[in-house]
């Protein structure tokens, strides 16, 4: 059978196509590069599992307060009513510093309630879109998208956040991750399975590289396992940090991600700046009111 097939317009087409004999040895491979990476997970979170406790603590040393004005958060319409919400955050896989439902049953899920300096990244972030070549405005490709979009204006101050942008706070984190190690045989394994070997971070900007990769998704949605920036903002959350400042890898502006549940004990809050259409929105989150939005 030709692999191309024409449409009305006698264009061409190429299809996936492969031999029926591959479909085993497929199925094969894939639950070896599952049980690869789940190894991998699984070294290195013992590791870290022996400096817990001194891994948060580095992390709380590296933590001030931070003030934030009209900043803006982007939402599908159907959390108009409710866009401090964190519970879409909770999904599969996640958001990029929090935990989805990735495997509840081994990775704790927790929320995270994301906010971008301005409008133009909100929507950016949103929609995980790229400015290289951008020929609309973000309104205008927002208008692209098959569903409506709500952006509010947010204020808020927060007693201990993490700036991933001053670089030193992360020294005291790096000191004691710089030496873990892995098995040859992980290296082998990686070789034998066609896929880049397993990289540990060493340096202060190699831990910043890997919390920003763009395609952070491919870990938990190819392999099953938290991504490296969601295992740090775990890390992060459960130090009582209650949020990371870290730059927007599409458009380098500020971002923030806000861990609403350490709002507790503290005279954090945040509130949408604006009147809101109807009196049932929650307009504000602290210590009083965290629970009713994760």
């Amino acid at each position: 059978m030709s692999p191309h097939r024409r449409n009305r317009g006698g264009r061409r087409y190429l299809l996936d196509f492969g031999r029926l004999e591959d479909i085993p040895k497929s199925k094969a491979y894939y639950q070896q590069f599952l049980k690869y990476h789940w190894e991998y997970y699984s070294n290195v979170a013992y590791q870290r599992a022996q400096i817990y406790e001194a891994l948060k603590k580095s992390l709380r040393e590296g933590a001030a307060s931070f003030q934030f004005s009209r900043w803006q958060r982007a939402v599908k319409y159907k959390h108009t009513l409710n866009p401090l919400n964190a519970s879409g955050s909770l999904a599969d896989p996640g958001g990029r510093f929090n935990i989805g439902g990735i495997d509840p049953a081994r990775f704790t899920v927790f929320p995270g309630l994301y906010f971008a300096a301005d409008k133009d990244t909100s929507l950016d972030e949103l929609f995980a879109r790229d400015k290289q070549g951008r020929l609309l405005s973000p309104e205008g490709l927002a208008l692209t998208k098959a569903g409506s979009v709500t952006v509010v204006s947010v204020s808020g101050g927060l007693e201990s956040v993490l700036d991933l942008r001053e670089k030193d706070h992360l020294k005291g984190f790096i000191e004691l991750v710089k030496d873990f190690r892995l098995p040859t045989s992980f290296i082998q394994e990686a070789r034998r399975l066609n896929i880049q070997p397993p990289r540990l971070v060493r340096t202060i900007h190699e831990l910043v590289s890997i919390l920003m990769e763009p395609n952070w998704r491919s870990m938990p949605m190819q392999c099953d396992v938290p991504a490296p920036s969601q295992i740090f903002g775990q890390i992060v959350m459960e130090a009582g940090i209650e949020g990371i400042v870290y730059p927007s890898v599409l458009s380098k502006e500020p971002c923030l991600v806000v861990y609403p549940q350490n709002f507790a004990n503290s005279s954090a809050f945040v509130e949408i700046d604006d009147p809101a259409p109807t009196e049932t929105v929650q307009k504000r989150i602290d210590a009083s009111s965290f629970k009713n939005f994760i």
